[in-house]
């Protein structure tokens, strides 16, 4: 801990760290800290340590730690039927992304507004994608929609096939590793992002050119996904 930070860098940690295999540790002397770090990014790191002195004198950080280790345990039993990787004697390895079919709904909030005005933002990338090609874009790092470009041909407006309408700037964007994101707002000129194309599942990492940045009225929707066989 440095000048009493511990969630802030833990979160990066976590963020940076995703996918790649790498296991987060910390050592916690708190009890205010055991579950923000076992629920950091609704991920939570990989170990929490505590000083054995401390665990046998404050019963209250030893039950704390008991507790998140459960709350673990517990999260792990209920996810056991999500897609896992499958190692070359069958058994299963560590969770994987996994691409589903859902369905986009236009939610209507209770006494809001219909439409909001958003900094909406458009990733113009440095090379033309297909009709069937897009970004990954979402709100939540655990599930995410495939935006498609503006490669089709429309009635209204050109074909902009280097374009992708990404959305609000608090969204979040799967960067050229496939491992980690992004929010729309930190995304500057250079930066790969993932292109995913729906039809092939075929992937590749494409540079940004710019960013269009421009006030529009958005509306609110829900992606609802099967649950994985």
């Amino acid at each position: 801990r440095e000048d009493g930070w511990i969630m802030i860098p833990a979160e990066n940690l976590i963020s940076s760290c995703q996918n790649t295999g790498t296991k987060i540790a910390a050592v916690v002397d708190r009890v205010g800290d055991v579950g923000g770090l076992a629920r950091a990014l609704e991920l939570g790191i990989d170990a929490l340590c505590v000083d054995a002195v401390d665990a046998t004198e404050n019963g209250e950080l030893w039950d704390a730690l008991i507790d998140a280790k459960e709350e673990r345990r517990s999260a792990a039993a209920a996810n056991a039927d999500n897609v896992r990787g499958v190692t070359g004697d069958g058994s299963t390895g560590p969770s994987i992304p996994t691409i589903v079919q859902g369905t986009c709904r236009r939610v209507a909030p209770a006494g809001g507004k219909s439409t909001v005005l958003a900094d909406r933002v458009c990733i113009d990338l440095v090379q033309s994608l297909k009709p069937t090609e897009g970004c990954w874009i979402g709100s939540s790092a655990k599930i995410m929609a495939l935006v498609l470009s503006e490669a089709a041909q429309s009635s209204f407006v050109p074909s902009r096939p280097f374009r992708v309408n990404a959305g609000p700037v608090h969204s979040y964007v799967v960067m050229g590793d496939g491992a980690s994101t992004k929010y729309l707002s930190e995304l500057s000129a250079g930066d790969e992002v993932l292109v995913c194309d729906v039809v092939s599942g075929s992937e590749r990492p494409v540079a940004v050119g710019r960013l269009k940045v421009e006030v529009r009225p958005c509306v609110q929707v829900g992606l609802v996904a099967p649950q994985s066989p």
